[in-house]
């Protein structure tokens, strides 16, 4: 009897957690254990974790504005802390720190990050680097500086047209485009 109520309890407990990992992560405003901030912009729609081996696990996130694109919702990034409500995971996230240089700061795009090779994960789709502090936002970014920060790989969770940067259409698998900002030629 002991055993049977133990794999019920094992059961359950495996039941809710999968449920609460595919439908992702709540906001709840960096509270514990997704209390790690990047300290700019980017902590207004995101939230994550240092684990003991030092990368970092979480969640991108998004508002649903109400329109569609042939038949799928349209999301874009919003401010969490005001429209908690609101927020659904777009992305699980994984980052390595690393440290990378200001290229470029496109208008209207990512800013561009020179990053070394062998600092990029053999795991395919690692190809976002967000620095850590400041400046709050990228249009004060210095080029040619080197930052503190993350290299990020983003899962998408569910499909949608992602309006950022142009618009993407997202589907559910490793998402290499919607952030893409690294290049590792950076001869001059």
């Amino acid at each position: 009897m002991k055993k049977r109520i133990a794999l019920l309890i094992s059961l359950f407990t495996f039941l809710i957690t999968g449920t609460v990992l595919a439908a992702g992560y709540a906001w709840n405003d960096h509270a514990a254990p997704y209390d790690f901030l990047f300290g700019n912009h980017i902590d207004t729609h995101q939230q994550s974790k240092v684990t003991g081996n030092g990368r970092l696990n979480g969640f991108l996130y998004n508002v649903f504005i109400g329109d569609e694109v042939n038949g799928v919702p349209v999301a874009k990034h919003g401010d969490c802390t005001v429209q908690a409500e609101e927020c659904t995971v777009g992305w699980q996230l994984h980052g390595v720190a690393i440290q990378a240089t200001l290229l470029d700061k496109p208008e209207g795009d990512h800013p561009l990050w020179c990053v070394d090779a062998k600092d990029i994960p053999r795991q395919r789709g690692f190809s976002h680097f967000h620095w850590l502090g400041a400046p709050e936002h990228a249009g004060h970014l210095q080029i040619g500086e080197v930052y503190d920060g993350y290299l990020l790989k983003l899962t998408a969770r569910a499909q949608f047209f992602f309006e950022h940067h142009g618009g993407f259409l997202v589907t559910p698998r490793i998402d290499t485009e919607t952030h893409a900002n690294i290049v590792t030629d950076c001869a001059n």
